[in-house]
This record gives structure tokens, sequence and C-alpha cells, in this order.
């Protein structure tokens, strides 16, 4: 359900009770295929925030950054007016032009906290992320990003998918 690094142990949080004894070895495998898409699709969501912000306007403010699964990635936003498809198609252009662009995407660690890291691609301020990423917006491939069912009033749900 979770995993949490304390010093130098990384801890697996099980839905249920483990099955391991203290002291017993097990190997873990990652699902490369799909941990590599959600890499891809979390990333393109930070593209996406940025071109809401640059497209939309002060009008427009992150409110959750709902689900994230290997298909796609919901975020709502908070609007004063109901969105323009238009605007979100130029969202859609826009975040594949920077994809294109093939940008390099780093990660610091901010003075304060170390262990705090920020999510960073030029010419953007940083972002606090310290989920996976991908090295360079080329990996991400075209999106496709489109309005999602109304999560209510004054909200506006984002959907990201690999084209």
């Amino acid at each position: 359900m979770d995993t949490r690094k304390t010093d130098d142990e990384v801890v697996h949080i099980l839905e249920r009770g483990s099955p391991f004894s203290p002291g017993q070895r097990v190997k873990g495998g990652i699902d490369w295929e799909r941990r590599y898409r959600i890499m891809r699709l979390h990333s393109a969501a930070h593209l996406v925030f940025y071109a809401m912000k640059e497209v939309f306007g002060e009008g427009c403010k992150p409110a959750s950054s709902g689900l994230l699964d290997d298909k796609k990635d919901r975020s709502d936003y908070l609007f004063e007016s109901p969105i323009d498809r238009a605007k979100l198609a130029e969202v859609e252009e826009r975040v594949n032009s920077l994809i294109a662009s093939a940008l390099p995407i780093t990660h610091v660690a901010t003075e304060e906290d170390p262990h705090r890291l920020l999510w960073k691609i030029e010419p953007y301020e940083p972002l606090a992320c310290g989920g996976t990423h991908v090295r360079n917006t080329a990996e991400i491939g075209r999106v496709k990003v489109e309005r999602g069912k109304k999560p209510g009033k004054g909200k506006e749900r984002i959907e990201i998918s690999l084209a």
C-alpha cells in the first residue's frame, strides 16, 4: 500500500499482515512497463499544470491531483466559469510542444530539507514532488488532454492519457 524510507531502510506497508518472517529473504520486482507509463503520465501532469496556468491565467487554480494510474491522470482545477474547449485544446497543443522539445527533467533538494525534492523543468518554477518521473520530456510521447466528468460546482476535471 505504501513505501517509506527511514535512514537507510526501505519499509513496505502491506494491505494485510505480512506472510514473511523476520529475517527471511524475499525478492521484489517492478512491473517496469506499468511503472514507466505512470512515470510518463505523472510527468505530463506537471506540464499540463503549467500549461493550464499559461492558457487560463489566474482564474485557474489546482484543486486536487486525483487519480494517477497506468491509463490516465485525473486532476481537478478550480474555475470561476466553465472552461472553454478551444482553450483546453490549446493546453494540449502547448503540452505536446513542450514534450517534443525534449527538455531535461531534474529533481533538486530544497535547502531547508534535503529529503524534500523539487521537480524542475526550464523555464518553469520548480514544483514540490518526490514522485517518479522520466528524465526528458521526449520520453512522455504525445498526450491527449480532455475534460472529464464534472466533479462539482466551480471545479473542472482534466484527464490526461498517452496518445
